[in-house]
């Protein structure tokens, strides 16, 4: 009976909180524009001339305009809630997201089994403020999710790499549901290709899995969750034979009707909108969000980007939506510091990456790859421009418009035959140096230098740590190719390994160098729902890993072993992620 009183009280508590923003917000008069030549740059300071920027960089994208009529400083109160029982706003208990990213009313306490921290009020000012992400790598979060027209061109080539969807029924299937349920086309596909690649998955080929759900289809993995790779592929297939998805073109209709009805056609249609509520197309603000984590429109618009990138469509007509707020200030909010000091100054110029598709970050110069990329044409900060080369080029430390920071190569290394610059000063005149006249620092005639890390797209060899790094799938004939010599690879119990093997964790080649290859953790040469079950175990402290061990468990690099890490090894078992260097 207790419990019951408890329960109703609190139904009631939540019945009035819900009234008292209702009544507070219903008077809002939100408009959208197309107008951005007589934007205001005095009440929306930077606006205008930002988009101008992304305009000539990428003449096909169009822009609109939202003008929420809400005050900035009102805004940022209503989102700064939830203190001590469920904020309304985290971040993840990393190293990049400490300091003045945590919220000092909530300190150091942690939310969803540990992993998050509320947000303070500067993280949401940086991560709310849409001056900070209109640049060619974050703009992707405000992209128009609603229909738009569409071009048979731009679905051709966002298909052309993928021969399992690009048929003609697919395609109009596509086509058909993102009218039924007004959601863009492009999107759609994107999404498709986020969740099954070509096509490979079990929840997309109708044989069924394990002699059960013959004949059904999840396309959008709608329901494919679990413990293990079985359960994630058992239940999107019985969620796919419960909604009665009998052919590809069905759950393709389901799946976006699935995606539409809970946020795009309520007014939050786009990737912005669905985290921060501050469209009132039902009368209501800030209350209906997607979820806790303030990255999330970043993270999710940089995929797409990616999708986009990936199938050479990035220059496409695309339209973005971007929310304006009264008093805003004067200039972007600034990055969040992670040490509670003050920013110092830096020397900092600007360059735009020239590397085509893009130009991967590292920990140090030449060092480990750090999962972030600046992609063509994105413009970064020089934080620390190199003097001394490292591996035959330059590695300039710069910093990504989202804060992301690690060293980037200056130019091609002096082995590569054609010389190309990589990064390239971005002059306060707008006017550009280019590949054709490179800054004069680097050398006409470099010296040959030994590298300290032999690498390809697969394998990573590290001559200072003897340690060899590779992805699933990499076989010992592909490391002999990437070093041009003959190997002697043996496995943790001292047997010579044939040539055609899968690389395994533990495999020692040489008698020198140890091989980690990333999401292996059993050392069995497989990456699956085992490996996953050992990160969980090692999570909660009845299994150890070590050494190689632990490096193949951390996927994303960053120094810490958690469930995420096991998640990723589910969905690449279900290929819908790619575990990359």
């Amino acid at each position: 009976m207790k419990k019951k009183l408890i329960f109703i009280l609190i139904m009631i508590i939540l019945i009035l909180q819900y009234f008292c923003f209702f009544t507070k917000t219903f008077a809002v008069n939100q408009t959208i524009s197309q107008d951005i030549e007589n934007l205001d740059s005095n009440t929306y300071p930077q606006i205008k001339e930002m988009i101008q920027n992304l305009k000539n960089e990428h003449p096909n994208w169009n822009f609109k305009i939202l003008y929420t009529d809400l005050d900035w400083n009102e805004v940022i109160e209503n989102e700064y809630v939830g203190h001590g029982s469920s904020p309304r706003n985290l971040v993840p208990t990393s190293n990049s997201y400490v300091g003045e990213w945590i919220c000092p009313i909530c300190g150091n306490a942690t939310y969803d089994s540990g992993k998050w921290h509320c947000a303070s009020q500067s993280a949401l000012k940086y991560m709310m403020d849409p001056r900070n992400s209109l640049n060619s790598s974050d703009v992707f979060q405000f992209l128009e999710l609603t229909y738009t027209d569409y071009k048979i061109e731009t679905i051709q080539a966002m298909l052309k790499k993928y021969d399992f969807w690009n048929n003609e029924s697919y395609i109009n299937a596509i086509i058909e549901a993102s009218k039924k349920y007004n959601v863009n086309v492009y999107y759609v596909i994107a999404r498709i290709l986020q969740e099954q690649g070509n096509g490979t998955s079990p929840l997309v080929k109708g044989e069924g899995y394990n002699d059960q759900y013959v004949g059904v289809y999840n396309v959008f993995n709608i329901g494919a969750s679990g413990s293990g790779k079985d359960n994630v592929i058992l239940n999107g297939l019985a969620r796919a034979e419960q909604e009665g998805w009998t052919s590809i073109e069905l759950s393709i209709d389901g799946g976006v009707e699935f995606i539409s009805k809970g946020y795009i056609n309520r007014g939050q249609n786009t990737m912005y909108l669905q985290k921060f509520d501050v469209d009132n197309s039902e009368a209501g603000l800030y209350w209906h969000q997607y979820q806790q984590n303030i990255m999330a429109p970043q993270n999710e618009g940089t995929k797409l980007r990616v999708a986009f990138e990936e199938c050479e469509s990035i220059d496409m007509d695309y339209t973005f939506i971007i929310p304006v707020y009264k008093n805003m200030p004067n200039t972007a909010c600034e990055r969040p510091n992670t040490d509670n000091n003050e920013t110092p100054e830096i020397n900092s110029n600007l360059v735009k990456c020239n590397a085509n598709p893009s130009l991967r970050l590292r920990d140090n110069p030449n060092g480990t790859y750090i999962g972030e990329k600046i992609y063509l044409n994105e413009v970064v900060t020089v934080i620390e421009k190199a003097t001394e080369k490292v591996a035959g080029t330059y590695w300039d430390f710069v910093r990504k418009s989202n804060g992301v920071e690690g060293y980037a190569a200056r130019s091609t290394s002096d082995d590569e035959p054609v010389y190309k610059l990589y990064l390239v000063p971005v002059k306060e005149d707008n006017g550009k140096d280019t590949p054709d006249n490179p800054t004069p620092d680097v050398p006409e005639n470099p010296d040959d230098e030994n590298k300290e890390i032999v690498e390809n797209e697969k394998i990573r060899t590290n001559n200072t740590t003897n340690e060899i790094t590779s992805i699933p799938n990499s076989t010992i004939t592909d490391l002999k190719e990437l070093l041009g010599a003959e190997i002697v690879v043996k496995n943790s119990n001292g047997e010579v390994v044939s040539n055609e093997s899968n690389l395994a964790t533990g495999y020692v080649v040489n008698d020198k160098y140890t091989i980690s290859v990333l999401g292996d953790v059993s050392g069995d040469g497989v990456v699956d729902a085992r490996d996953s079950l050992r990160i969980l175990k090692y999570a909660v402290g009845t299994y150890e890993l070590n050494n190689e061990y632990a490096k193949s468990a951390d996927l994303n690099k960053d120094g810490i072993i958690d469930a995420r890490d096991s998640l990723r090894i589910l969905k690449y078992a279900v290929d819908t992620y790619k575990i990359e260097l």
